[in-house]
């Protein structure tokens, strides 16, 4: 991952990655990821900015992670809070049409990233992103939103990723008394939210209350290996409906197959030789 990021900044003339910082598991690994790069590639002349977008519905418990993630990996960091750009412009919306929550979180992550690419812009850089496979196939995240230039585990499912990080904590960044080891701990036990209010209790309260991303990324690719196979699609679903439920297992993939549609290229082309 560190190898890779640091390629692309080079082939693509780049030098600064920024990042919106979170504080959950997913941003604070990106985070370790995007330190090393500057720290094994310091002839390159990379550099890391962070930066901590909260609104009101980011919780302190989300705040001090990031503050540590801050501390711990970025070259340049700092805190913008956006609660008064987000209630502008959920006010201007709603003159027309009434919001919900799912709108109004969608608003607040536009927000972060126009601030993170104007960033990007005049540094010379690219906005990270850190949407992992679960996550992508779940539909979780924001079209204009949270996706941002460059993903370096987005080849990684949400369990995964929580490996990664025990594996930093407990490998790499040893010191329990440096920012950096703190900012993974944090980040490894933190409740997974999107920081925009959706829905109380964190993420698993809207894809699969009482479940863990285990038993989801376990639903999703099981599903995904079997489903071009009927005979193996159908003893699939058998042994999901069994292990976790058939009410369980079709609301994931009530989401998996509603957010097809967020999966394909952006946005839809027609293509040249149909214009002809």
């Amino acid at each position: 991952m560190v190898s890779e990021t640091a390629r692309y900044l080079s082939d693509n003339g780049l030098k600064t990655m920024v990042l919106g910082l979170s504080g959950g598991l997913d941003s604070t690994v990106t985070a370790a990821i995007c330190h090393e790069v500057v720290h094994r590639h310091a002839e390159k002349g990379f550099k890391f900015i962070g930066v901590s977008l909260p609104c009101s519905s980011n919780s302190t418990e989300e705040n001090d992670s990031a503050s540590l993630a801050m501390q711990g990996f970025c070259d340049e960091s700092w805190v913008e809070n956006l609660q008064k750009e987000y209630l502008l412009m959920k006010a201007t919306c709603e003159q027309r049409y009434s919001s919900t929550r799912i709108s109004q979180g969608n608003i607040k992550a536009r927000l972060r990233m126009i601030y993170l690419y104007n960033i990007a812009s005049v540094t010379g850089g690219l906005v990270m992103d850190t949407d992992n496979l679960t996550e992508h196939n779940l539909g979780f995240w924001t079209i204009h939103g949270d996706v941002a230039d460059y993903n370096p585990i987005g080849g990684l499912w949400k369990h995964e990723v929580y490996e990664l990080c025990k594996y930093l904590f407990t490998e790499v960044f040893t010191d329990p008394e440096s920012a950096a080891h703190k900012a993974l701990r944090a980040g490894y036990g933190i409740t997974p939210t999107d920081g925009n209010g959706v829905e109380a209790g964190g993420d698993m309260a809207q894809i699969a209350p009482g479940h863990t991303y285990e038993e989801v990324d376990d639903i999703l690719l099981t599903y995904l290996n079997a489903k071009h196979d009927p005979t193996a699609l159908q003893q699939a679903m058998e042994r999901l409906n069994t292990a976790y439920g058939a009410e369980t297992v079709e609301r994931v993939l009530k989401r998996h197959r509603g957010s097809e549609f967020k999966r394909k290229r952006m946005p839809q082309v027609i293509e040249r030789s149909l214009y002809e």
